[in-house]
């Protein structure tokens, strides 16, 4: 998701970061002299399944964030029963995944003052 703000990169981290922090996102990494942020993963339990996200947010001209995402799936077949379910890193959440976990944060960041935008530029 990309966002636009008004103001030098220094006023939007510490909006972030409280945003962050209120939502329950452990920040693992943060460089404020390069506007980045890196959290820690955060667990959803969605009706698909667990769903683990972390999230690495860019601020330079425009606010970049970006998930990393792992979803737990059924391994199925014959053996241990604890084993039957794992968590698997993905590429792309579905789509399903994305819209119940990232709609709300577009949603929330937009209500602080970001403008999310359709496109990057």
């Amino acid at each position: 998701m990309n966002f636009k703000y008004h103001g030098p990169p220094k006023t939007v981290m510490p909006i972030i970061i409280k945003y962050l922090e209120d939502e329950e996102f452990n920040i693992q990494h943060y460089a404020p002299e390069d506007g980045y942020i890196l959290t820690e993963y955060k667990n959803y339990n969605l009706s698909r399944g667990n769903v683990k996200l972390a999230l690495s947010i860019h601020v330079h001209d425009l606010v970049v964030i970006r998930g990393i995402g792992k979803i737990e799936v059924t391994t199925g077949g014959i053996g241990n029963p604890d084993e039957m379910t794992g968590i698997k890193s993905v590429d792309e959440l579905p789509y399903s995944v994305q819209k119940e976990v990232f709609l709300p944060i577009g949603i929330d960041l937009d209500s602080l003052g970001l403008k999310r935008l359709k496109n990057r530029r």
